[in-house]
């Protein structure tokens, strides 16, 4: 086996992507020099509690320790970016949105300081999908498990982890560090799921950013032909901002816009990926699957240069927040996040 596609209900990720790390690890223990690493392409959101989220990061990073190399006499994590190592090719998370060229290029910007210091972040989600989170059928995505460590179900998970993987991606992990969060939340009357939400988030940097979603848009996104799904994300820098907004399955209503703050071209507008529009998540089920496909097949097939769109601390920052949001929700008061 070269890797798996986890894609069961979201409360069972946890101990299916513990089961594959822990392969790999064997493997890798068992043969260093002949291992066949184990690749994971896991369904968002990772895990649906932030101690399962903790344990997967630290399983992984002790993977990546052990895949270090050494470099003229020193010891070097390889990029995360490219291998986590130590048994395990890849562990990729499937927000799809992640991937495109478009992710990239904004992720690019604010690598290279286009935009300064992240100060700002402003995001706004809205998907045609009452008919799930309203349907009391629909258990997998209405109601918590058995557990008792899963705080609520519904739109958050479903949906808003798609939106907080693109922020922490493209705004960087270490740019954005939650450590507090206020939220409100409206439910089914019929399944008692969150279908509302809005939520202001404190990083530690001093950094603030408000998330808000909804599952209210009319229409149904499978539907023939489909409802697209409305975004529109904000984000500001002390040296200019990043504008990305448009509906899913048109191209043509919105694109990536670099708004301009350093010296003579302070103000001015560079559309980024111009070609392309605007694209989020991929539902394409035609030709050769969405980019996060390719980048884990690429994987399996032992190429090295496949893109992260979304690994195992853009997953684990995603539950710590929704996390927060939901305790939030529950005692009123702004909670902190659990690290």
């Amino acid at each position: 086996m070269d890797g798996a596609i986890v894609c069961t209900p979201h409360s069972t990720h946890f101990a299916i992507g513990r089961e594959l790390i822990n392969e790999g690890k064997r493997r890798y223990n068992a043969d260093r020099s002949n291992c066949r690493p184990v690749n994971v392409l896991m369904e968002k959101p990772m895990t649906t509690n932030v101690k399962e989220a903790k344990e997967l990061h630290n399983l992984l990073m002790d993977r990546q320790a052990e895949g270090s190399v050494d470099v003229g006499g020193e010891r070097t994590e390889k990029p995360r970016e490219l291998n986590v190592g130590g048994g395990v090719g890849c562990f990729l998370i499937n927000h799809s949105a992640n991937y495109r060229m478009q992710a990239r290029a904004a992720r690019s910007l604010i690598q290279t300081g286009k935009l300064g210091e992240i100060q700002h972040v402003s995001a706004f989600f809205a998907s045609p999908l009452s008919w799930i989170f309203d349907d009391p059928a629909n258990t997998g995505w209405n109601e918590p498990d058995d557990s008792g460590e899963m705080l609520g179900n519904g739109f958050a998970w479903g949906q808003s982890s798609h939106l907080l993987a693109w922020i922490y991606h493209v705004a960087g992990c270490d740019n954005l560090i939650p450590h507090r969060v206020y939220c409100a939340m409206t439910t089914s009357e019929r399944t008692g799921a969150d279908v509302s939400h809005a939520a202001t988030v404190m990083c530690k940097n001093g950094a603030i950013f408000s998330l808000s979603g909804t599952s209210l848009l009319p229409g149904n996104a499978h539907s023939d032909p489909p409802v697209g799904k409305r975004i529109k994300i904000k984000i500001f820098g002390t040296k200019g901002a990043l504008i990305y907004s448009g509906i899913d399955r048109d191209p043509s209503s919105g694109s990536l816009e670099w708004l301009r703050g350093d010296g003579d071209h302070h103000g001015a507008v560079e559309i980024q990926c111009p070609e392309l529009g605007f694209e989020f998540e991929d539902l394409s089920q035609d030709g050769i699957g969405p980019e996060s496909m390719q980048c884990f097949i690429d994987s399996c097939l032992g190429r090295d240069d496949f893109y992260t769109g979304a690994d195992v601390l853009v997953g684990l920052r995603s539950v710590q927040t929704i996390d927060a949001m939901y305790r939030s929700h529950v005692s009123g008061n702004a909670e902190t996040v659990f690290h």
